[in-house]
């Protein structure tokens, strides 16, 4: 029994003394052996053992039954360096735990398909103490996050609820890392890791990102050699949140009988025309021509996108924006106008999508894993392990629900 202790469990130095079955749990009795008795100070075996306790240990289970490990704890004085401490337990994370190492990895490598809840409830744990196992564990292994290599990063902005606001996530284009996770969506919530690209003298070439004025300026101000991006996803979801705006004040200005003839017909808006069904394309076309300045706003929304289909080379595509530019102005329309000052304004950085093949699409693709993330667990009450899960989210399987 005391080499099958070793073998099933992992523990060493022990001798097994006796077990016994209550209801459906396996206790086994063990004690150290005499001759293993060391000053976990100097490491003298010049020592004097004093029993204190015995304690009750989660460990692995036998079978069908979940197990306990029933072991004597001592208070060990040595007599070389003359510490009186508690005897040191190698098979335990930390010396105050109740579960053994074993329970730990366990934890770890079931978290991956299970549930916190349904991970604790096969092992017999507690809820906190399995998700405290998995939080130390992950913080451990992203304590320390290596930047080597790193040259082309995308930064975003990810909503993860009223109470908590905004965190910003910047990720290695390339590996798919996450390299660093803010709170907030300033500026100024990248100054932690400029400084750790600092100390680890990280040389940043691209950087994708979205429209906003608050990551660029950033970027310019802290990252001078790096090349701004900003790819077609973006552009478009700014266009689409203009003309959705435009639809919703269009709606607010029609009697309730003539709001119907709007009602529900927002994807017919803001959906790609080539995927919307023939129906569809219908209600699309009397949109067109029953409100001139929601018609102007889709034509325009597809002129724009039509440049990312038609523009091959930087050059085409730096005449199409200008154009399209000079046409949204024309309109007259406050919401393309604005949208023609933005593309105006980062000119440079919508070309760079041409001259780098650069995409920050697999952020976007990210957020929605975050987002199921956060919805799996319905909100995380602590930041910091959130923070730890979407660290080790590119390495997880998250499934649809």
């Amino acid at each position: 029994m005391t080499d099958l202790l070793k073998e099933l469990q992992g523990i060493d130095d022990f001798n097994h003394i006796s077990f016994e079955i209550k209801e459906d749990e396996f206790y086994w009795k063990i004690e150290r052996k005499p001759e293993t008795f060391s000053c976990s100070n100097c490491k003298s075996k010049n020592v004097t053992a004093t029993f204190i306790q015995t304690r009750n240990i989660r460990c692995l289970s036998m079978g069908k039954l979940k197990a306990n490990i029933k072991v004597k704890h001592h208070r060990i004085q040595c007599h070389n360096c003359g510490s009186f401490l508690m005897e040191k337990l190698d098979f335990i994370p930390k010396q105050n735990c109740h579960y053994t190492k074993g329970i730990a990895q366990l934890v770890i490598l079931l978290r991956n398909e299970m549930s916190i809840l349904a991970t604790a409830k096969y092992l017999g744990l507690g809820w906190g103490t399995t998700k405290q196992i998995e939080k130390e564990y992950l913080t451990e292994k992203y304590k320390t996050i290596d930047f080597n290599g790193v040259e082309t990063i995308g930064i975003d902005e990810v909503f993860i609820g009223a109470k908590r606001g905004f965190i910003t996530i910047v990720r290695d284009l390339i590996k798919g890392t996450v390299l660093f996770i803010g709170d907030g969506k300033s500026g100024e919530t990248l100054d932690p890791f400029l400084e750790k690209l600092e100390e680890q003298k990280v040389n940043i070439k691209n950087v994708a990102v979205d429209l906003a004025n608050s990551f660029s300026a950033w970027i310019t101000k802290n990252l001078p050699t790096a090349t701004i991006i900003y790819d077609k996803f973006h552009v478009i979801k700014l266009m689409n949140d203009k003309l959705n705006s435009v639809r919703r004040e269009t709606m607010n200005e029609l009697c309730d009988e003539d709001k119907k003839a709007l009602k529900g017909k927002r994807f017919s808006l803001l959906k790609n025309i080539e995927s919307l069904s023939d129906e569809k394309k219908e209600d699309l076309n009397n949109i067109r021509k029953t409100y001139f300045t929601l018609g102007e706003m889709s034509m325009m929304k597809e002129c724009l996108r039509n440049i990312y289909s038609i523009a091959e080379y930087a050059d085409q595509a730096r005449i199409a924006f200008i154009r399209w530019t000079e046409l949204a102005i024309e309109t007259g329309i406050p919401e393309l106008k604005t949208m023609a000052k933005t593309i105006k304004k980062r000119l440079n950085g919508l070309i760079a999508y041409w001259k780098d093949g650069i995409t920050s699409a697999g952020m976007e693709g990210f957020n929605n894993k975050i987002g199921a993330l956060n919805r799996q667990a319905y909100g995380y009450r602590d930041l910091e392990y959130f923070k730890l899960k979407i660290y080790d989210l590119p390495k997880l399987k998250i499934e649809k629900i």
